[in-house]
């Protein structure tokens, strides 16, 4: 059985992926490259912001898409946009491009618009111009001719109902004038309330305003007399300012206030000194406990051992990466044939190594010593 190769996968599939995107970058533009197609032009003096890759419609059914928008260089006034019709459409050469908005969305589109089918000589062939033209939203929403059409007919409607309201229900036309005509005559009775409740009002001001006049004339008759009382005022409150009472007392509720204050810090000074000190023996009781990897260290021998042990292999480990910095640096990505990684040498000869070896050794003997110091 054939069996395909990652290599030729691998092309495989960027030639598909290539081959992809450069169908759907001209699908974009309007182009279907897959489909055989024509192409026209249609001038215009304003596109009504129509964009490329619009759809095209005749009579609803999308035929093509618009290609190309760009200005005309001849006199850099008149836009030329340019439409891509699939292959099995024929298009009259008198044949309108009218410029519309099929739906609310506002998006724009063109519709090719004609009355009659043509043949041979009579259509369009892939290059030539057609005549342009432009619809309203509204007139986009509804068929040509159909908007007049609604008008007469709402127009007509309104005038028929209001002749039969009238001729029908002469009395509710009647029954509608007496309800207006009640409506004013409510209104005036309410100013002529609100005239008389100003009337009243007006004696009551006056009458405030009389009382208001006769105060201001006692005070005025009284002025020496209450003169007289606030110059006696102002010389007890002199007397009492030379006596100092103001400055003994405002001294002494500052002292009264700082002391509270001293007396505040130190009592938070000895409840965190209590609590600090509580902490460290708790602290200490959790070491001679053996609780936490600090007790653990201090009591349990074997994780000693251990935590020496991972730091000798630390040490080799970064020996090695010393020796061998290509090893811990290069990435090699098997895409075609094998890699062959080399094997580990071991570092005999490094002094290094020795060295470790060494002070291995030493540790070793020494806790030979001390376990069997303790078995005799």
């Amino acid at each position: 059985m054939f069996k395909l190769s990652n290599e030729v996968k691998v092309a495989l599939l960027a030639i598909s992926a290539v081959a992809l995107g450069i169908w759907g970058y001209k699908f974009l533009k309007g182009i279907n490259i897959l489909t055989t197609s024509k192409t026209f032009y249609v001038k215009y003096d304003n596109v009504q912001e129509l964009n490329t890759s619009a759809p095209v419609f005749i009579r609803g059914l999308q035929v093509g898409m618009v290609k190309d928008i760009y200005i005309d260089k001849v006199d850099d006034r008149t836009i030329i946009v340019v439409l891509n019709i699939e292959r099995g459409f024929d298009i009259p050469k008198d044949a309108v491009a009218t410029i519309t908005s099929p739906t609310f969305m506002g998006g724009r589109a063109v519709e090719l618009v004609f009355n009659h089918a043509c043949e041979g000589d009579d259509c369009a062939q892939s290059g030539d111009y057609l005549s342009s033209g432009s619809r309203s939203f509204l007139a986009g929403m509804i068929a040509p001719g159909e908007l007049d059409l609604y008008t007469e007919r709402l127009r007509k409607g309104l005038a028929i109902n209001m002749d039969s309201l009238a001729r029908a229900n002469p009395e509710s036309m009647a029954g509608s004038l007496v309800a207006l005509d009640n409506s004013l005559k409510n209104i005036e009775l309410l100013t002529g309330k609100i005239n008389r409740l100003l009337d009243a009002t007006t004696s009551s001001l006056a009458l405030t305003v009389e009382n208001a006049a006769g105060f201001s004339q006692s005070l005025n008759a009284n002025k020496d007399e209450l003169s007289h009382i606030l110059s006696n005022l102002d010389t007890l409150t002199s007397q009492l300012k030379n006596a100092g009472l103001d400055q003994s007392s405002e001294k002494a509720r500052v002292a009264l206030d700082t002391l509270t204050a001293n007396i505040a810090n130190l009592r938070s000074t000895v409840n965190a000194a209590g609590r600090t000190i509580s902490r460290v023996d708790t602290l200490a009781q959790n070491l001679v406990r053996g609780k936490g990897i600090a007790g653990k260290l201090l009591t349990d021998e074997q994780l000693a051992e251990d935590l020496e042990r991972t730091l000798r292999h630390t040490q080799l480990l970064i020996q090695d990466l010393r020796l061998n910095p290509k090893r811990y640096t290069t990435v090699k990505l098997k895409v075609f044939g094998k890699n062959k990684t080399k094997g580990y040498d071991t570092p005999f000869d490094d002094p290094i190594y020795q060295m470790e070896t060494d002070s291995l050794e030493r540790l070793l003997g020494k806790r030979l010593r001390e376990r069997e110091h303790i078995n005799n």
